[in-house]
C-alpha cells in the first residue's frame, strides 16, 4: 500500500508558550538486511532500554526477492510482542522514475533522493501531523563510525553502537541464516538490486540467483548509457566515472570471471548442487 497508515496510541504533542512541543515516537527502521534484522532482535530483547512504538520498512520494488521473506519474518516476530509493523512504498515507482531520469548513476542517484527517501518523508510527515516527532533506530554497527558520526542530531539512535557490536560479528552470523538465501556468503552489505554502486560479486550473485532481474538491470543500464552517450557526444557509464567500465564491460566480466568464481565457491560449500536442482 502507498501512504503512511500509522496509528498511534498514548503520547501527544503539548502546547507550551504558543509552541507545539512534539512528543517522541520511537520507530525501528528496517531494510531487511543483516544489520537491521540483528538490531530488531536486540531491541525486542531490550524493550526496557529502547521503547518501541513501531517498526517501519520502506518497501521498494527493486529490493532483492529474499528481502520480502525477511520482512515477513520480522513482522511475525513483532506481532508476538504486540509491536506495530508498517510498510511504506514510495509514491512514485522506480520504473516511473527511470522513464523520467534514466538509470541512476554513481553521480545522479535519484534512486535515493527521489525514491527511497520519499517513503521516509511520508513517515515523518504523518507523525508530525499527529503531534509526534519521529525518533529512528538505525542499524549502524559500532565500527561504522564514518557512517553514523556525520548524522549526529538527526533524531536517530544506534542500538548496535551502544552495545559495541561490530559488523564482522553480524556478517559471520548472517552467513549461516538461511532466510538470506546465501547472499552474505559472498557479499558484505545489501543495497537495492539495481544499485549503480554494486560490486562485481554482487552482480554475479544476481545473475546466478535472479537471472531475469539481472538481464533487465543490464538492459536498462545499457539503454541509459547509449542515450547519455549520444547526448554528451562521448561514451558514458552509469557504474563508473570511467566510461570504459560501462554495462557492456561489467556484463562481460561478470559472465567470464565472477560468475565462474561464484559457482566454484558454491560447489566447495556444497550449495551449487542444491541450487540448480
Amino acid at each position: 500500500m502507498r501512504g503512511c497508515p500509522i496509528g498511534m496510541t498514548g503520547r501527544r504533542g503539548i502546547k507550551v508558550k504558543n509552541k507545539i512541543v512534539l512528543k517522541p515516537s520511537y520507530w525501528a527502521s528496517v531494510s531487511g538486511g543483516k544489520d537491521s534484522l540483528y538490531m530488531l532482535f536486540y531491541i525486542l530483547l531490550n524493550l526496557n532500554k529502547y521503547p518501541l512504538d513501531g517498526v517501519v520498512h520502506f518497501e521498494l520494488e527493486i529490493d532483492f526477492p529474499f528481502i520480502k521473506n525477511v520482512i515477513d519474518y520480522m513482522e511475525s516476530e513483532c506481532k508476538k510482542y504486540g509491536i506495530k509493523f508498517v510498510r511504506i512504498k514510495p509514491r512514485t515507482t522506480w520504473k516511473e522514475l527511470y522513464n523520467q531520469y534514466g538509470y541512476p548513476t554513481r553521480v545522479s542517484r535519484w534512486c535515493n533522493s527521489k525514491y527511497k527517501l520519499d517513503a521516509q518523508r511520508q513517515c515523518k510527515d504523518f507523525l508530525k501531523s499527529q503531534g509526534y516527532q519521529l525518533v529512528t533506530y538505525i542499524g549502524y554497527c559500532a565500527d561504522e563510525v564514518n557512517r553514523f558520526e556525520k548524522r549526529a542530531g538527526n533524531n536517530e539512535i544506534y542500538p548496535l553502537v551502544d552495545a559495541g557490536i561490530n559488523e564482522s560479528k553480524i556478517l559471520d552470523w548472517a552467513k549461516e541464516v538461511p532466510i538470506f538465501n546465501d547472499y552474505y556468503k559472498f557479499n558484505k552489505r545489501c543495497g537495492c538490486m539495481y544499485c549503480p554502486m554494486c560490486t562485481m560479486n554482487n552482480l554475479a550473485y544476481i545473475l546466478l540467483y535472479y537471472p531475469n532481474s539481472y538481464e533487465e538491470m543490464m538492459k536498462l543500464a545499457k539503454e541509459t548509457e547509449l542515450l547519455l552517450g549520444r547526448e554528451y557526444g562521448k561514451p558514458f557509464s552509469v557504474f563508473s566515472g570511467n566510461p570504459k567500465y560501462n554495462a557492456v564491460y561489467k556484463d562481460k566480466r561478470v559472465r567470464e570471471k565472477y560468475l565462474p568464481q561464484l559457482e566454484e565457491q558454491l560447489k566447495k560449500d556444497n550449495i551449487y548442487t542444491t541450487l540448480i536442482k
